[in-house]
């Protein structure tokens, strides 16, 4: 039975917000999908809501692929299907397939509800029914087996189950072969880690380490990082209440991996953070010890929220200002440069999953070209002895070692290389070694 024109409930309202704002029907540009949702969510009161908005905004767009597959298949005509029909299918499929704390009626009645508000009558019977098969499917409409019987190509099914565009798997399947794309493929489906990085100049640091890793077993620790599979109501309320006091920052463990393997401990100061967003690696560099450190960025509103961490934290405010690392300001060179390069970000997708869908083939060697332009005042900047330190966060060959070739050209010599790590069920992926200048 169709139901009447009601609105959506307050979560799967967020959802669509969030969608809709990060990757309109439209296609025009969206935004990032943290920002979308924030503003989405403000005017939500229940906790409970919040959580399933962020849980399907996140959840959905991971498999945003492999939902619209599914929905389509069940379409006589999926080309000529309305996007908005689509997209709200596509996020009920995603409650029906992956939530199983949600009755499947509750989804069916507020997604044809949906439908209708937005689309007619006509067009909610047509959400109905194919809701309905989806339904009928059960533990099949999860299973490889659906997706490899009607997908034509092993890349159509690898891009349809593994949720990730067409020329994405081709990219990866080209670079790195099958096992490695395989390997990245499933990582970016999976939930990051809820990273963790205790403020290591606080007296009270290492106790506070101790503690919470007490309170759940860390599945990464490193001091001062940590990363949790999961994060229960005891273990949560100590994060926000330390994170309040300035005791530590939500951060990737997997961006302390790598520093440690870069051994930052090494690194002569004053460092340059060329790239330093709203300063994650520069105050995880000063709270270790680093001094001298300055921070430079592009945009206005990423250092004005690297002012506010460093107060958030009492850590010694850096000098830190707005500049274009290709075009370096500077009468004094640094010791060592750090570049967090500006990239394609495709190896942090389960933390980003919106990137996928925005990026295009054309911009890895934009941004290859933009990176080649970094590293040339890089090397023009730098004295004899100077370190440079290149880091990416993404999974394309022209972005990490190409550039690790092009830097060689500029006249350095490796001292050290750090990799993705590929065992042990990773989720990001960050690549990035230190150079000296000859």
């Amino acid at each position: 039975m169709i139901a009447s024109d009601r609105t959506p409930p307050p979560a799967r309202a967020a959802a669509l917000v969030t969608l809709e704002k990060t990757l309109p029907v439209s296609g025009k540009p969206g935004q990032d999908i943290q920002a979308a949702l924030n503003h989405s969510i403000c005017s939500v009161s229940d906790p409970r809501d919040k959580a399933l908005a962020t849980e399907l905004s996140y959840g959905f767009l991971r498999l945003k692929g492999r939902m619209e597959h599914l929905v389509a298949a069940h379409l006589s005509r999926p080309g000529k299907t309305s996007p908005q029909l689509l997209r709200i299918a596509a996020l009920a499929a995603y409650e029906l397939t992956c939530l199983e704390s949600v009755p499947p009626h509750a989804t069916l009645s507020w997604a044809v509800d949906a439908v209708k508000l937005h689309l007619g009558a006509g067009q909610a019977k047509v959400a109905n029914a194919v809701l309905r098969r989806i339904q009928a499917l059960g533990k099949d409409a999860a299973a490889p087996s659906f997706y490899a019987s009607s997908t034509r190509s092993k890349e159509h099914f690898l891009a349809a189950w593994h949720s990730c565009p067409l020329w994405l798997v081709n990219l990866w399947l080209r670079q790195y072969g099958e096992e490695t794309a395989a390997i990245i493929l499933h990582a970016q489906l999976r939930k990051p880690l809820t990273g963790v990085r205790v403020n290591a100049c606080h007296p009270l640091a290492h106790a506070l380490f101790s503690k919470l890793s007490g309170l759940m077993a860390p599945h990464f620790s490193h001091f001062p990082w940590l990363g949790f599979h999961t994060v229960d109501l005891r273990l949560a309320g100590t994060l926000s209440q330390a994170e309040e006091e300035g005791l530590i920052s939500r951060q990737s463990p997997v961006v302390g991996d790598l520093l440690t393997r870069l051994n930052h401990a090494a690194w002569p100061d004053p460092i340059w953070d060329a790239c330093a967003g709203r300063g994650g690696k520069s105050a995880a560099l000063i709270e270790l010890g680093h001094t001298g450190l300055f921070a430079s960025d592009r945009n206005k509103r990423r250092l004005r929220g690297f002012f506010a961490e460093a107060g958030r934290l009492r850590i010694p405010r850096p000098l830190a200002f707005l500049a274009d690392s290709a075009h370096p300001p500077l009468r004094k060179s640094p010791a060592t440069l750090l570049i967090d390069a500006p990239c394609s970000g495709l190896g942090v997708l389960s933390r980003r999953p919106d990137a996928k869908w925005k990026r295009a083939p054309a911009d890895i060697p934009a941004l290859a070209s933009i990176q080649k332009r970094i590293l040339q005042a890089a090397a023009q900047i730098l004295p004899a002895g100077g370190r440079l330190v290149y880091m990416t966060c993404t999974m394309t060959r022209e972005e990490n070692d190409c550039q690790a070739d092009f830097i060689k050209h500029l006249g350095f010599e490796r001292q050290t290389l750090a990799e993705p790590i590929l065992a042990g069920e990773p989720r990001e992926f960050f690549w990035g070694g230190v150079w000296r200048k000859k």
